[in-house]
């Protein structure tokens, strides 16, 4: 990582180093390299990456697997962070002439990415907003003061970012993962760092809630966050206890990491941050007014927090969706599943009541009143009233629903092939 003092002159503090032997540990090469070059903050060093042909499985708990390490490792690399550009530079240019030699062997270093216009190479002093040790919860309101969770976070070292630098927000955490390789029966259980990520100007609305302990606040998205992964079983060896950016480890992009499906179903985030990052939360708040995110102040009345019925239960398909509800057409479900998706209405809200609501009305009143509903921007608290309020303004109204023409934006899908395909 590093910024950027013009438009073709890159300051950066960070390189990639690899060369060494296997027996290299991070405090070696850190030593070596303040011994040589100058100065460093910190040093990850890597021996493990996802192993070849191979692909994490979020549904498999990690206790009933068989540990082994007997897939490939790759060659040992590290990432290291200089306190100055200088350093950088100048362990590059003694990389190329090899006068870095490391238990016999020369090291090889790289700057990373070459490109001015990188947004990380531009940041200058910026570094993002960090709530250390949040609780997140992964959910969605039922009501206005009931909230259902459908995933909840490891209880420690979970790390909540908001950077104002490129307008995202960032929940990292680390854990152990299953993963599975293709062809084979065998799996491997290994430790990896997750992001979940999102864009400033994906949150609908931010609201704080009344809590003795914690500053509470529900982010409410507009659609799913990206969801990366990489490997951290990492040696790192780190002088310095302020924050450093990121390492240019390579995130890769992956699915839904909550075997219950919580990111697909649900848009609401209830993150519990720590008193002592109150300083913080208030910088947080006074960034999101100025990006126009909409936050809602405390109420007086406190939220109340329970598991949805089958909390932690695997999906049984992967893409979650209602097939079949008695007497209700096609053309219904689709949209009854368009609203659910798009997170306007969630799962715990289509209750009897509300598909009795379907049941009684006509094909077409029910489509123009979900098609009205699937127009809105944020979430509706109370699913069966407000389903119920627009069907009896469209029976009122059936002149509205004339058409001259069959619709034809509605279309049954007998069968579905993805293909993977690698980036």
């Amino acid at each position: 990582m590093g910024s950027e003092d013009s438009d073709m002159n890159i300051v950066v503090t960070q390189i990639s180093v690899g060369g060494f032997d296997n027996d290299v540990n991070a405090k070696m090469l850190s030593e070596y390299l303040e011994e040589q070059v100058g100065q460093v903050l910190r040093c990850r060093l890597k021996t493990l990456s996802t192993p070849p042909k191979s692909y994490p499985t979020y549904h498999i708990d990690e206790e009933s697997v068989q540990r082994m390490n007997d897939y490939i490792r790759v060659e040992p690399h590290a990432f290291v962070h200089f306190a100055s550009s200088g350093s950088a530079n100048y362990a590059l240019a003694a990389a190329g002439r090899n006068e870095l030699i490391l238990g016999g062997k020369p090291l090889k270093v790289s700057l990373g990415p070459g490109n001015p216009h990188c947004l990380d190479k531009r940041r200058i002093d910026k570094m993002p907003l960090k709530f250390s040790d949040v609780n997140v919860e992964i959910g969605g309101l039922v009501s206005n003061d009931d909230f259902v969770v459908g995933w909840r976070g490891p209880l420690t070292g979970v790390n909540f970012l908001v950077d104002r630098f490129d307008g995202t927000c960032k929940i990292l955490f680390t854990n152990n993962t299953v993963f599975s390789f293709q062809s084979e029966a065998r799996q491997a259980v290994i430790k990896c760092n997750f992001k979940i990520q999102f864009l400033t100007r994906e949150i609908n609305e931010i609201k704080e809630c009344k809590d003795f302990a914690s500053l509470v606040i529900l982010l409410q998205l507009a659609s799913s966050p990206l969801v990366f992964y990489r490997t951290a079983d990492d040696d790192v060896e780190e002088s310095v206890a302020f924050d450093l950016l990121d390492d240019d480890d390579q995130w890769i992009r992956t699915t839904d990491i909550t075997c219950s499906g919580a990111i697909d179903r649900f848009n609401t985030y209830r993150i519990s941050i720590r008193p002592r990052n109150g300083p913080n939360f208030g910088k947080a708040k006074k960034f999101f007014r100025e990006s126009r995110v909409p936050v809602v102040e405390p109420c007086n009345q406190r939220l109340r927090v329970r598991n949805e019925p089958d909390f932690g239960v695997p999906m049984p398909e992967p893409f979650f969706c209602i097939q079949n509800h008695g007497g209700i057409s096609f053309k219904v479900l689709f949209l009854v599943n368009a609203v659910l998706h798009k997170g306007i209405i969630n799962q715990h809200q289509m209750t009897n009541d509300f598909f009795t609501l379907l049941n009684k009305h006509p094909e077409g009143i029910n489509v123009a009143a979900l098609k009205h509903i699937f127009s809105f921007k944020r979430p509706v608290n109370d699913a069966v009233k407000k389903l119920e309020h627009i069907q009896t303004w469209l029976w009122n109204k059936l002149n509205l629903l004339k058409r001259t023409e069959e619709s034809d934006d509605v279309v049954e899908v007998r069968r579905l092939v993805i293909t993977p395909t690698k980036a």
